[in-house]
């Protein structure tokens, strides 16, 4: 019987890169004309695909060494007849397995190897450091390949997939990866789970330290008590509910549900249950404030957190005034320590 979730939902922090690219209307919406060529490609992409060069059927993975590898006729790949292009998509499955079956919109956790067609080069293997990846199949950034040929495919199944550059890069390729705009790609993949996305916290739940904001679950998200709660000197970071996927990685991108409130006066001041969906940020990386940063690395995958943060590791101090000058504006919650709920949904 199919899970209804996906118990491991996200990975360590391997590239991911290409998986995705921004759209062409996310890159018009404020972004750079060097951000802009990472896009995926439009309609005319087409016409960056070489004749085609090579049968998928000829492929084949190497798995005697540390980390799988592909042939070609039974030969390294790189002695092959390259380039190899492939002129559409192209999906084979080597080995079929017995677990759920991958949906639409499911997040997808695989291991993959994927090599560059025109000159045989390996861009990225998970399997030298056994890690795995997810892919959210309903995200329209990610290759169409992914989100059209994925859906139907059972936990176990092992893949060769054949990706040309109409249907990844396009025409700007990806200089990064070492991609050209004519590259076809191709993927050895292996299904390692799948499930819908999390839309809340999911897992065993947490009696909280006494002294902390309570908080009980109502129908736009947590409501949160702080009558009574002192001042913190530190982060407090008390898991409510303990998800059983993998640990957050600085470096990811964190999808979250979150309610934040000021100890000050119980005003919810942000809420993207309000908002009615989830956002995304890179954690880490100091994007965010640091209490996040340090409170929600090293938690896990559908896990409910309280993070208790003071001012300090918040939006800093208020601004002070000398005598004769005005302070200069900053975020209106500095000087505020804050109360946050935050319920992790998937990491990548």
């Amino acid at each position: 019987m199919r899970s209804s979730r996906l118990r491991y939902l996200a990975a360590a922090a391997a590239p991911l890169i290409f998986l995705a690219g921004c759209s062409p209307e996310s890159a018009d919406e404020g972004s750079s004309d060097d951000a802009a060529a990472t896009s995926s490609p439009g309609d005319d992409a087409a016409a960056t695909s070489a004749a085609p060069n090579g049968d998928l059927a000829d492929i084949g993975v190497d798995t005697e060494g540390d980390a799988p590898a592909l042939t070609w006729d039974g030969e390294p790949f790189a002695d092959g007849d390259l380039p190899f292009v492939a002129g559409s998509t192209e999906t084979r499955t080597l080995t079929e397995g017995d677990g759920d079956e991958v949906a639409e919109g499911d997040e997808v956790r695989v291991k993959y190897l994927t090599v560059n067609g025109s000159n045989g080069e390996q861009l990225v293997s998970t399997f030298e450091n056994d890690e795995a990846v997810t892919l959210e199949l309903a995200d329209e950034n990610l290759f169409p390949a992914f989100r059209e040929n994925l859906p139907g495919a059972m936990v176990g199944d092992e893949l060769l997939m054949a990706i040309p550059a109409a249907d990844a890069f396009g025409e700007v390729g990806n200089e990064q990866l070492g991609v050209g705009p004519t590259d076809t790609m191709l993927f050895y993949m292996v299904v390692e789970g799948t499930g819908e996305p999390l839309t809340e916290a999911q897992g065993e739940e947490v009696e909280p330290e006494e002294g902390l904001p309570t908080v009980t679950m109502g129908d736009a998200g947590p409501e949160i008590d702080v009558e009574g709660v002192e001042a913190p000197d530190q982060l407090i970071t008390q898991p409510l509910i303990r998800g059983e996927g993998p640990e957050v990685v600085a470096g990811q991108t964190i999808r979250v549900h979150y309610t934040g409130a000021k100890p000050s006066d119980g005003e919810v001041f942000d809420s993207s249950w309000e908002r009615g969906e989830p956002t995304e940020f890179h954690i880490g990386l100091g994007s965010v404030i640091p209490g996040w940063d340090e409170g929600l690395v090293g938690q896990t995958v559908g896990s409910r957190v309280l993070l208790v943060i003071p001012a300090e590791e918040a939006y800093g101090p208020a601004p002070e005034e000398t005598e004769g000058e005005t302070a200069a504006p900053g975020n209106e919650l500095a000087g505020e320590d804050l109360v946050f709920v935050v319920d992790i949904l998937g990491a990548s």
